[in-house]
């Protein structure tokens, strides 16, 4: 764990976020090997696909991601915001320019990037609105509370569809999807878990060390259960929409339990790195996706190289774009005597 700055940082949570971003590009692509085994005529290999098939889980990613946000946000500014102008500059500039190039892109290729969009326009409201929820007199449990109230009456009144497919196992306007409500509305819903990585902030320098066997627990129960999500999603009729929010409460246990066991132990510096670029992998997976199977066909035999050549990409942009985007936080808040 970095100390003795305003830039404190804590190991382990970039590794967290490329295996996120990972996930959810596993999610996005076509996984060639689950669809194979599917067809074999042996029940054990049979299994094994159905297993790959719903191994990686992006929207229960999408909900650690969310979590990690409200961590990453608070964790600074838990005595109050030094300057918001600053806030503000560097929390939009760093989204909203590599956004805004690969929203370019992808108007070229009818914008697959639309399957992860959605989390950013959220993000970006949670950033617009975080400077006012920290004034509002109520602890931060007690506004977690209430956000999560509002979601689920949300969820209860405008997605009763998903709840009556799920009692009566039926398809019939049956939607399955988080984001179901778009963006406008999506953030609310998804507003109790960005305040669960608020909680963890508050609190995280109080938590005494965590041990590898509860890590380890966790990560086994965690990953179980966004399969079952998966399975559960696109097998059972429980839409995610109904599922995420509850599973965010444990998820939020598993990334509290990964802060506090880094704060002493080395993280993996592979991992590290490569968390650098998490959100250009992130927000580039889809486009590339499109644009190397245009020349590449998905097979058994390509599928690893498909997956190397959008992480290399997906760092090439990141050197391009993402980074350079810092470097015009810092200039714009230098230029304006802005302390970063």
């Amino acid at each position: 764990m970095k100390t003795g700055s305003s830039n404190k940082w804590f190991y382990g949570v970039d590794s967290i976020r490329f295996v996120l971003a990972f996930i959810v590009m596993l999610s996005h692509f076509g996984n060639v090997y689950a669809t194979a085994l599917k067809q074999s005529s042996h029940a054990l290999f049979r299994d094994a696909g159905y297993f790959l098939a719903n191994a990686f889980d992006g929207t229960s990613a999408v909900i650690a991601f969310f979590i990690i946000s409200g961590f990453v946000i608070h964790y600074p500014n838990k005595n109050g915001i030094p300057n918001l102008t600053e806030f503000y500059i560097r929390r939009f500039l760093r989204i909203l320019i590599p956004l805004a190039v690969i929203l370019i892109i992808g108007n070229w290729f009818n914008h697959p990037e639309k399957t992860v969009v959605w989390s950013l326009y959220c993000e970006l409201i949670y950033y617009a609105l975080y400077p006012f929820l920290a004034k509002i007199g109520l602890s931060w449990k007690n506004k977690f509370l209430i956000a999560y109230t509002i979601a689920a009456v949300l969820i209860c009144t405008l997605c009763s569809h998903d709840i009556v497919a799920f009692f009566k196992q039926t398809n019939a306007d049956y939607q399955g999807y988080y984001w179901q409500l778009n963006w406008y509305l999506t953030w609310a819903i998804g507003l109790p878990c960005w305040l669960l990585g608020v909680l963890i902030a508050n609190h995280i320098d109080d938590l005494k060390q965590a041990t590898f066997k509860s890590v380890a627990t966790y990560r086994v129960i965690v990953y179980a259960l966004s399969c079952f999500c998966s399975i559960g999603k696109f097998h059972l009729h429980l839409s995610y929409i109904l599922s995420m929010n509850i599973f965010a409460l444990l998820i939020y246990k598993w990334i509290q339990t990964e802060i506090v066991y880094f704060k002493t132990k080395p993280a993996n510096p592979v991992l590290e790195k490569m968390g650098k670029f998490s959100y250009s992998l992130y927000l580039c997976h889809p486009l590339l996706y499109v644009i190397l199977t245009m020349f590449i066909s998905n097979n058994i035999l390509t599928y690893p190289l498909i997956v190397l050549l959008t992480i290399a990409s997906s760092y090439g942009f990141y050197l391009l774009v993402e980074k350079p985007g810092h470097k015009l936080a810092r200039h714009i808040n230098s230029k304006f005597n802005l302390t970063v």
